[in-house]
């Protein structure tokens, strides 16, 4: 006796189980969208306050050993910044004098580093605000160590701690600070409680 072929008939996917696919797949992007997003901006700030600690204790070490006042400028930046030639910039300067104890930028006095480093930008607006305590935006300030590689901070008067704060542009709650101590010395803040 032969054996009986049982024939099942092929099923598809149905419309609405499609369009539930599509749905999910397309929460799922955006999801990914947002926290890829909110990565960078965490990203970006994290890297500028790093950036900023490199660049102070690299100022400061060649204050000491080149026996010369210098310091770190940052120009005018976030949205209010006025458009010129130091907006959304930062750079070493260096005395004229070099055994000045009170190291503040003199403009047109001070020599200026060739080199200006920029803050991340994109379509002429700052995507990162850096501000030193007590100082508004777009207001300049700048840091200045003495060939001791004691601090001076413009403008003051400072208290130290003196903390930098370095803010995501379109969401403040992103916000790193690099710390300035009354020795020279600076950090990027941890899970201390320095600065608010």
């Amino acid at each position: 006796m032969a054996a009986r072929q049982v024939i099942r008939a092929r099923r598809g996917f149905t419309v609405a189980e499609l369009l539930v696919t599509v749905a999910i797949v397309a929460i799922l992007i955006a999801m990914a969208g947002s926290a890829l997003t909110s990565a960078r901006k965490v990203a970006r700030v994290g890297g500028q306050a790093r950036f900023i600690l490199q660049q102070l204790q690299t100022v400061r070490t060649n204050a000491v050993s080149q026996g010369a006042a210098q310091g770190y400028y940052f120009g005018p930046n976030g949205p209010g910044a006025p458009p010129g030639g130091d907006t959304n910039q930062s750079y070493v300067f260096w005395k004229q004098n070099p055994t000045d104890t009170v190291v503040s930028y003199v403009p047109l006095t001070d020599r200026q580093d060739f080199n200006h480093d920029e803050l991340p930008t994109s379509g002429g607006q700052s995507l990162v605000v850096v501000t030193g305590a007590g100082v508004v935006q777009p207001n300049a300030f700048s840091i200045g160590f003495s060939m001791n590689g004691l601090p001076t901070v413009t403008p003051g008067p400072v208290v130290f701690p003196y903390c930098i704060q370095i803010t995501d542009t379109t969401d403040a709650a992103i916000t790193r600070y690099v710390i300035l101590f009354n020795d020279g010395t600076t950090k990027v803040q941890g899970d201390e409680t320095w600065c608010p």
